[in-house]
């Protein structure tokens, strides 16, 4: 069986009067399920670190989606 995979970014907003605590996520709940409808099944969350700055500070979520090719 062979797999394809989907990567998605989702920004992290900071510094905005507008964000509040867990639209980031509640973000990454609406494309799961979006995704999900369209026949992606959700492999992992990644919270990968800014290597620009080297320093660990999130500024994304990788989510990351999975579907058999079918052959």
């Amino acid at each position: 069986m062979k797999y394809e995979y989907k990567f998605t970014e989702v920004p992290l907003r900071k510094n905005s009067l507008k964000t509040k605590r867990g639209d980031g996520f509640n973000r990454c709940k609406e494309i799961i399920t979006e995704e999900a409808a369209s026949g992606w099944k959700l492999n992992q969350i990644v919270i990968p670190a800014n290597e620009k700055t080297g320093v660990a500070m999130p500024y994304c979520y990788q989510i990351i989606f999975e579907r058999v090719i079918e052959e």
